[in-house]
């Protein structure tokens, strides 16, 4: 998608980040005000998609390349194991829908066991004009009103992990499974531990996914000894 970005909107999507990311980060700024916030970048990085006339080709054959996202290092073997075991991962970010998908299957990632809830581009004479949900952003996720599918999966199951880079994400933790439910958190600054030690059942500093698979194998053989 670089690739169809001029010079001045790849600037303009640079400046939004340094501006709004320091403000998701901040937890002196209230609720209500940050989300306004998380709110704006997204909109504005729309704008840019639609001003850029991209395309929904553009959208595929960039997302397809495997180096388009980062994957944390054990992401892939925590994908694996989760397939073996039929063990559902529901993926809920404030990221394009589209680009998640497409880079999921270019790495041979997105089987019948991921899930995805995130912001779904829709086009108009092949290009990019908006997105077709509402608008998902990193304070609005615990508001999103999940397909019927993710909530049976979800109320079947006596055991879940939730994994988050912010404090807000256990706001996903679901109804009646707060005491069946692991809060992982993947602590940003260590300025903010105290912050997410009052949230988060486990802290990792490390942000690869190594721990967090350890975890799922121990529940996996408790469950299945």
């Amino acid at each position: 998608m670089a690739k169809s970005l001029s010079k001045e909107l790849k600037e303009e999507c640079q400046n939004n980040r340094n501006y709004y990311l320091p403000k998701e980060k901040d937890y002196k700024i209230s609720f209500s005000k940050k989300s306004k916030y998380m709110k704006e970048w997204l909109e504005k990085n729309i704008h840019i998609f639609i001003k850029s006339k991209i395309t929904e080709e553009d959208i595929k054959e960039v997302s397809k390349d495997k180096n388009c996202m980062k994957l944390r290092k054990n992401a892939i073997d925590l994908f694996n194991y989760a397939n073996k075991h039929k063990i559902p991962i529901i993926i809920i970010s404030a990221g394009i829908e589209d680009i998640i998908e497409n880079f999921l299957k270019a790495n041979n990632l997105l089987n019948e066991n991921v899930h995805i809830i995130s912001n779904r581009l829709k086009y108009k004479d092949k290009k990019i004009s908006g997105i077709k949900n509402k608008p998902v952003h990193s304070l609005n996720k615990s508001k999103i009103k999940y397909p019927n599918k993710i909530k049976k999966i979800i109320n079947e199951k006596d055991k879940i992990i939730l994994l988050g880079d912010n404090i807000e994400d256990t706001l996903l933790t679901p109804k009646g499974k707060e005491k069946s439910t692991v809060k992982i958190g993947f602590l940003n600054k260590e300025e903010h531990r105290q912050n997410y030690q009052k949230s988060f059942d486990i802290i990792l500093k490390d942000r690869s996914f190594k721990e967090v698979l350890n975890i799922v194998k121990n529940i996996q053989i408790k469950k299945y000894p």
